[in-house]
Formats: structure tokens, sequence, C-alpha cells
């Protein structure tokens, strides 16, 4: 065994139950046993190479933060609010010319956020995998998704040979694709529990044919494809009718939507009746639509015949001022709703206990349990992490809860210590 670790309460992965008086065995990146009630009387020494008792605390499944941009972390603190989505967009646009340094620096230091809030898993929406040396050197798994774009259908080609070259470059040895013809050639190191996917951007900026594209090789490899949708009222606009603010939002990028008329859909529509719909199953937790703030009910009707991954970011949501997201009509869908902070552009921080919290001030009768698997044992489901994984947070837990809902509500009211955090089975974070 790599790690024996004894906590007073335990939050079980798999059924995301409470047990007492607990013994974690960790071998191999998952949890290989679990003792309970104290039928270990004596020491850890003996159990494992590395022991860890940590008495009166608290360990649960890591959180997965299932969106973020961490290439636009070093614009924290520096966009106003107030800003409409389409007069945030050149600022994040310009934001993106600043030094590489700064980019690298920002990613670093939201890295570190992450691990210091109890965060095991990431789903990163990446333009250039710039996050991928961040992530690898403090050993997060994650899913960096790879981003494209571009309204018009004639380039999809080309934009997707853009990710495949991205691909090649980052994360995938030619010896393992070509065989004994990719010859002697570099390759990209290996960097273990770090994936790729596929994030085709949002409907008002990318065509059907480049959704295709993405769609189809993340079908095909088993991988995750994740897209904005729904986020504002005037992107619903653009698509229904081709008027509002976007056209000329996308117009001073060079796009030309001169004679765009819409496609007379809403974007959950496009992407779930019309453009995905070869694909897609009875449940599609892989699929990840983010933010979904304006869905409505033809959407939900949608929403529940496919079951993607739905993901609320509530600071960010916050931030822009929307309508309030609809949390139960989403929980009734039985999509796999998951939980993400969006980039620092738009959140004053990368904790998802922070996310927990907005969310309960937005909607107070929600159940605090269901808000905690969202961000963590449905995120799992989302990045398609096995559910015996030994990626963990522990807390401090002072004061001995009698419940698994007196446990969270303790995370959410007391803002206890991390103690310590395991992703695949790796010691990534320790404060005592």
């Amino acid at each position: 065994m790599d790690y024996a670790v004894r906590v007073s309460h335990y939050i079980d992965p798999v059924n995301f139950e409470l047990a007492r008086d607990v013994i974690l065995l960790i071998a191999g990146g998952h949890i290989a046993e679990v003792i309970t009630g104290g039928k270990v009387s004596g020491g850890l020494s003996g159990l494992a190479k590395n022991t860890l008792e940590l008495g009166e605390a608290l360990a649960m499944p890591g959180f997965v933060n299932a969106h973020c941009h961490l290439d636009l972390s070093h614009l924290w603190r520096q966009v106003p609010h107030g800003l409409k989505f389409h007069e945030w967009g050149p600022v994040i646009m310009a934001g993106r010319m600043l030094p590489p340094n700064m980019i690298a620096a920002g990613i670093e230091d939201a890295v570190g956020m992450m691990l210091s809030g109890g965060t095991t898993g990431v789903l990163d929406i990446s333009v250039a995998a710039d996050s991928l040396g961040a992530l690898a050197r403090h050993g997060l798994r994650s899913v960096l998704a790879l981003e494209s774009l571009g309204f018009d259908g004639t380039r999809a080609e080309a934009a997707m040979q853009r990710v495949d070259a991205l691909i090649r470059d980052k994360f995938v040895l030619e010896r393992d694709r070509l065989g004994k013809d990719a010859g002697e050639g570099a390759a990209p190191a290996m960097h273990e529990g770090i994936d790729y996917g596929f994030s085709p951007h949002a409907t008002f900026s990318t065509s059907q044919q480049l959704y295709e594209l993405n769609m189809g090789r993340a079908f095909g490899e088993g991988r995750v494809c994740t897209t904005h949708a729904a986020e504002t009222t005037e992107e619903e606009e653009f698509l229904q009718r081709g008027t509002g603010p976007y056209a000329p939002f996308l117009a001073q990028f060079g796009v030309d939507v001169s004679s765009f008329r819409g496609y007379g859909a809403r974007s959950i529509e496009l992407l779930l009746r019309d453009w995905l719909a070869p694909w897609l199953r009875p449940e599609n937790p892989q699929l990840v639509l983010v933010h979904c703030n304006y869905a409505r009910e033809a959407d939900f009707a949608l929403i529940a015949e496919t079951r993607p991954s739905i993901c609320w970011c509530p600071r960010s949501h916050a931030f822009f001022g929307h309508e309030p997201w609809p949390w139960h009509e989403m929980l009734a869908t039985g999509a796999n709703l998951v939980l993400g902070t969006d980039s620092l552009a738009s959140n004053t921080g990368l904790d998802m206990l922070g996310e927990i919290r907005q969310a309960l001030a937005a909607v107070p009768d929600a159940d605090p349990a269901a808000l905690f698997r969202a961000a963590t044992i449905n995120g799992r489901k989302a990045v398609n992490t096995a559910p015996d994984a030994a990626d963990l947070a522990i807390w401090a837990l002072p004061g001995g809860a009698k419940s698994r809902d007196e446990a969270l509500m303790a995370l959410v009211t007391n803002n206890p210590p991390l103690l310590a955090s395991f992703s695949r089975g790796n010691l990534v974070a320790r404060s005592i």
C-alpha cells in the first residue's frame, strides 16, 4: 500500500454516504480498502509505506472544477464588473496579447489556488495548452479541452488541423499513432494524469461543420467535448434572428456576418436537436454544456432526452448579473449537473467552496448535498474519472458532525483548513 490515512469522517465517492472512524488504504491511484469502525485499534505503521493520522477530519471526494480558463488567470481583478459579454469579450482578447511570461505566472498562481481549495481535478478550456506544464508540476488530474472556433464553415477543416497540430505537439507520441512510419523525430513528453478533449467555443462563434468535427472526434475517441451554450440573451437573439449586439461584436474581429439572418433556433436547440444529434445517446455525461443561463422549457425537454453534463459557474454568473440560474429545473431533467469557476477574468477565486456558497445564496432552498455532488462525483463522471480513484480532499472538522449533511455544512459555514489532498493517489497538498 502507498498510503494509510485515518480520519473520523469519510464520504464515499461511490455512494456519497458517510462512514465514521475510517482508515483509507490507497494503492496505485485507487482506494484499495476502507476499514471502518475502529477495527484497527493500533497505529497505522505497517499498513502502508506512508501514513497520515488526521484525527477529527473529513475525507471526501476532491472537487472537480468542471469549467475554467486558466490561460486568463493573469486578468484576476483587472476586469471591471458591469460589462455585458459582448463588451467583456474585447477586453479578454486584448488580455490574451499580454507577454507569455505574465500569462504563465497567472496560470501557476491559479493552479496553486485550486490546490489550496481542495480541487483535485480540472477541466480547463485551453487555446494552446498553456496550462499543461503547471498542472503536470502540481500533479492535478486534468483534461485540457482544446478550444476551436470559426463562424465560416468552409474553414472548419483548417481550424481542426490547428487542434491536431497542438495534440501532436503536446500530447500524442507520433510512434503511438503511426508506428514504424513515425521515424525517429522528437515527440512530446507524456504527462501522466493529463488528457485532452475538445471544445468548440459556442454556437454564435463556431460553425456547425466545426462542431461536427469536434464531436465526431470526441465521440470516436471517448473524450470530453465541452462548449458554451445559452450564456446570454443577446446570444440567443443573434442565433434566432441575426440581430443585436453580437453582430458588430463579431464583425470587429473580422467575422463576416453581413448576410446572416439567424438560424431560427436557440443555442441548446441547435446543439442537442440538430448539430450534435447523430452522436447523442440516451445519456451523454462527457458532453459538457456550460452556463445554459437562458435555457427555456423546450431546452429542458431536450436536456432530459439526452442528459448531458450541465455546468453552472455561480460566481461568474453573478459577476455578469444574469437572471437566476434554473437550478431546480435543471435538476429535474436528470442531467449530470456539475460546477465550475469560469476564469479569474470573471471571478474572485477558484475555490469550489466559494461556488457552493454562492449557489446557496442564489438558491437558498437548494439541497447542499446535491451541490456537493455536482462539485465532486458528478464532475468525476463528466471527465470519466473512476469512482474508486484516490482523488480526495481532507478537511479539519472540529466538533464532530453527526451526519453527512452536518459535515458538509461545516465546510460551508466554518471554512475549516484543508489538511491534505490526493490526486491520482499522490499527496499533492498538505498543511500539517
